[in-house]
């Protein structure tokens, strides 16, 4: 299924500089040790409104997921269905992305991090099973 044309805003530069050199980049508290999803905006626990970008290590589990189907072209052929996930990262934060690669998708099931690389837009991260 074709997520469209990824466009980076500003605050989300450091997110796509790594996506296109094949890193995961999330937030973190340097004052605390506590890593963040990419889009949060100060840490909860100590107060720290300045979180630095660190590379996280790219391993998660499946949290949850649903399945989307999309329409039939007008030629009648039908997209295969897209798996979106909340993933739990080994660093902590829980992430929101697309699956790859797994038929059949169960809580707990152990993923790495991919990176698509699209001739137009950003590049963006998806999870595969890791193994």
């Amino acid at each position: 299924m074709d997520i469209g044309v990824l466009r980076r805003d500003g605050r989300t530069d450091p997110f796509f500089d790594g996506t296109a050199a094949g890193r995961l980049v999330i937030k973190r508290c340097e004052a605390c040790d506590r890593w963040y999803a990419p889009d949060a905006v100060g840490c909860p626990d100590c107060g720290e409104e300045d979180l630095t970008w660190a590379d996280a290590s790219g391993e998660a589990t499946l949290v949850t997921w649903t399945v989307t189907h999309g329409r039939p072209a007008e030629d009648g052929t039908v997209p295969p269905p897209a798996y979106l996930a909340l993933v739990e990262l080994a660093e902590g934060p829980w992430m929101y992305a697309r699956l790859d690669g797994v038929t059949d998708p169960r809580e707990g099931l152990p993923l790495r991090a991919s990176f698509e690389h699209p001739d137009e837009g950003e590049s963006y991260v998806l999870f595969r099973p890791a193994g």
